[in-house]
């Protein structure tokens, strides 16, 4: 569709716009003309009030009152999201468990690697269990400040009854 703007055979004093359709297959352009507007002397009817002869507005301050809270709350959910999130990472601390070795029926050596922040003071809970998975030891172990960021540790457990597996429960950051 092409829009073209210039006068055309109506009387003097009014702008009319011709718009040419083109129909798809056929270059034959079809045109109509639209009268935009009467000119700048013309007047609404009597009695015709400018809300009838182009419709209520809309209300913008309550549209834009709406705009700035769903906005305001779009931002708070945002600042919200990265205090609970972003920056909880900061002090993450990983395990992983290596193995265990039976010394006797009553003592374990477990194996597990920490992955946590330099200068960082952590602890893990190693846990040995039963056939049964029944926990038969338990040991909170205080790891020492390092410099690395990964480390090896194997520590000695004590239990109630022999074990069949022993791992660490889980670790974290003292403070």
């Amino acid at each position: 569709m092409r829009v073209l703007s210039r006068t055309s055979r109506e009387p003097p004093g009014t702008l009319a716009t011709v718009i040419q359709f083109t129909q798809r297959g056929s270059e034959v352009p079809v045109s109509q003309t639209a009268a935009v507007d009467s000119g700048p002397g013309s007047a609404p009817a009597p009695g015709q009030s400018l809300e009838e002869r182009y419709g209520a507005g809309r209300r913008r301050r309550l549209d834009r009152r709406f705009a700035w809270a769903v906005a305001a709350l779009l931002v708070a959910a945002g600042v919200c999201f990265l205090l609970f999130s972003g920056w909880q990472t900061a002090n993450r601390v990983s395990w992983q468990d290596i193995g265990f070795t039976k010394q006797s029926d009553l003592t374990l050596d477990v194996k597990f690697e920490v992955s946590a922040p330099a200068s960082t003071p952590v602890a893990c809970a190693v846990e040995a269990l039963n056939s049964v998975k029944s926990t038969v030891g338990w040991k909170v172990v205080e790891l020492p400040v390092s410099e690395k960021r990964s480390y090896t540790i194997t520590t000695g457990l004590v239990t109630t009854n022999p074990a069949t597996a022993a791992s660490v429960r889980e670790c974290w950051v003292l403070e």
